[in-house]
């Protein structure tokens, strides 16, 4: 892991437009947005949808409020109607190139969606000339698989959290030069992993960290990039 200094990631600052807008006036590199595939487009959003009703359902996410129509259902959740939703077509438009984005890829797909998520990321992202600063990354490997034979321009991350993910990582990772990107998660690297990255040039993005003692050490370990929740702490990140 190593890089002049490393790229400061806003943590789902793109699932909403208010969020958006704080990324986009602050003095970060990449904004982080959660995309789903539903109907023939792409949506931003980080909660799920009970679908089939235009409900979403979260948790509290560090630093990021409810929006105001949310309301408490159990213990930790709220749910709130999905008013007007952000579409990835939109959000690179309003993006234009001014910062990149990390796009994180949610939920499960079958009987071919994954495909038609990755052609349509990849449309979207050719209609507003974005395959130079748009980066998919997630844990739904179907669509990156996809994504790589759809569009050889976008760069694709592999998100790391589990055994299974860094064992199949690993074999994509011998089997082809251009997998050479990941996300990973804080609690799920270690000095092995982050060796093996390091001896196959591997670039790398550590998630989440909220804590500027956490961030000075991965800043200090060589990350490639952080990904904070804490728009303060990624302008106060200290450089290499």
């Amino acid at each position: 892991m190593a890089s002049p200094e490393p790229v400061r990631i806003a943590h789902a600052y793109g699932n909403s437009r208010a969020a958006l807008r704080r990324a986009l006036d602050a003095d970060v590199d990449m904004i982080e947005v959660d995309v789903w595939y539903r109907g023939g487009d792409v949506y931003a959003h980080h909660a799920r949808r009970l679908s089939p009703l235009p409900l979403l359902a979260d948790q509290k996410m560090p630093g990021h409020p409810f929006p105001p129509l949310a309301f408490p259902v159990w213990p930790g959740y709220r749910v709130w109607p999905q008013i007007n939703p952000l579409k990835l077509g939109e959000l690179l438009a309003i993006v234009g190139g001014s910062k990149r984005l990390l796009l994180d890829v949610k939920g499960r797909y079958k009987d071919g969606r994954s495909a038609a998520f990755a052609e349509v990321i990849a449309r979207r992202a050719h209609e507003h000339r974005a395959s130079s600063w748009a980066v998919v990354c997630g844990q739904t490997y179907p669509v990156l698989n996809a994504l790589h034979h759809v569009d050889d321009e976008i760069e694709v991350r592999y998100s790391l959290e589990k055994p299974y993910q860094w064992e199949s990582f690993v074999r994509k990772m011998n089997k082809h030069q251009r997998v050479r990107q990941v996300c990973i998660s804080r609690h799920f690297i270690d000095d092995e992993k982050a060796r093996i990255l390091e001896e196959n040039g591997v670039n790398v993005y550590v998630w989440t960290i909220d804590d500027p003692e956490a961030a000075r050490h991965w800043v200090e370990q060589g990350a490639d990039g952080i990904i904070s929740n804490d728009l303060a702490l990624l302008e106060n990140l200290p450089r290499r």
